[in-house]
């Protein structure tokens, strides 16, 4: 008699009440012509995006942004990012699926992610580092101020939400940093690899942990080595304020369980400065929240929220007449050959 496999009951068991929360994926695309160099920023942005993008996004000329709401549903994208070009400015549009809302900034200046690496002393191309999505860090966003409280709200909802009590130190490996200045309301966007470093340990100590044995030919002992000149007094100092302890085992020598280390940022990039415009309740569409540069009176808001309710009101009657007159054409065809098959 054979033996009868095993099934497992109590795996994968959601406790009642608590719904996992679906994990945000965005697009990242351009329209209309934008240019190499702005091409380049959509890629960058893909990668500051990973692993929820869709890094091999094709868009193409006669695409419109309906094509990509229909497929975001099934594929389970959340968000847009959406890059365009005017005579005067460089837009970027962050909208949220399927109603909305839509945050529209102008870029009042960028750096690809080539030229930031080519002006930093020290750069980090672990490939591993983008398999898990990065930190999200706001800086001075206000609760108070509406603009400010919606832009800190589209950005939360933009990267996956992190458990404090959880969360595996691990697997952050990267930070996007939103900085909102408060005098000229712009907002600084930079892009890091977060990297731990044990503190207390010299350089040449470092040295003597890699795989590679160093040529100690020149030296009559090992201590004229490790105290040797070849260090700089600077290369081992510790910043003050940077040290943490770490609650769990970190990669890296040394980055151990309550541990003292320090933390070390490298850009990565790119860099963004961007300027916002409005925000729009729906879909690159519907009612204006908020307007940097326009202030209406109350009459002409509610003028403009009456007209973009008829205009709602008058697609929603097309869109039911169209369907009764496709009803009625399907039961005249139905009609007619049931006609058709008692003459016969």
């Amino acid at each position: 008699m054979g033996r009868t496999r095993r099934t497992k009951k109590r795996s994968h068991v959601v406790q009642e009440g608590q719904e996992e929360k679906p994990t945000p994926n965005t697009f990242v695309m351009e329209r209309g012509r934008v240019g190499r160099t702005l091409g380049q920023l959509v890629r960058d942005l893909r990668r500051v995006m990973e692993p929820h993008t869709a890094s091999k996004l094709k868009v193409r000329q006669r695409n419109v942004l309906m094509d990509f709401v229909n497929v975001a549903g099934p594929l389970g994208v959340s968000h847009f990012l959406i890059l365009s070009r005017s005579q005067t400015h460089v837009n970027l549009r962050i909208c949220r699926l399927p109603r909305g809302p839509t945050v529209t900034f102008h870029i009042t200046g960028f750096s690809l992610t080539r030229d930031v690496i080519s002006s930093v002393r020290k750069t980090a191309t672990s490939l591993t580092q983008y398999m898990t999505a990065p930190l999200l860090i706001l800086n001075n966003f206000s609760s108070e101020d509406k603009s400010s409280k919606l832009m800190a709200a589209m950005l939360q909802s933009m990267l996956p939400s992190l458990n404090v009590q959880t969360v595996k130190l691990a697997n952050i490996n990267r930070c996007v940093l939103f900085n909102y200045n408060t005098d000229d309301k712009m907002i600084e966007l930079r892009h890091y690899s977060i990297r731990a470093v044990a503190r207390g340990i010299s350089r040449a100590v470092k040295r003597l942990g890699k795989a590679s044995v160093p040529n100690l030919s020149r030296y009559q002992d090992i201590s004229e080595y490790m105290l040797g000149g070849n260090v700089s007094e600077s290369e081992g100092e510790e910043v003050a304020g940077q040290e943490v302890t770490l609650p769990q085992n970190l990669r890296g020598r040394g980055n151990l369980k309550s541990t003292q280390s320090s933390v070390r940022l490298i850009e990565l990039g790119p860099r963004l400065t961007l300027q916002l415009v409005k925000v729009e309740a729906g879909m690159c569409k519907g009612e204006v929240l908020h307007h940097e540069f326009i202030q209406k009176t109350k009459r002409e808001a509610r003028d403009v929220r009456r007209r973009v309710e008829d205009r709602e009101k008058l697609r929603s009657q097309r869109r039911r007449q169209q369907e009764e007159n496709v009803t009625r054409k399907k039961r005249e065809t139905e009609l007619h050959k049931l006609d058709h098959h008692a003459w016969l």
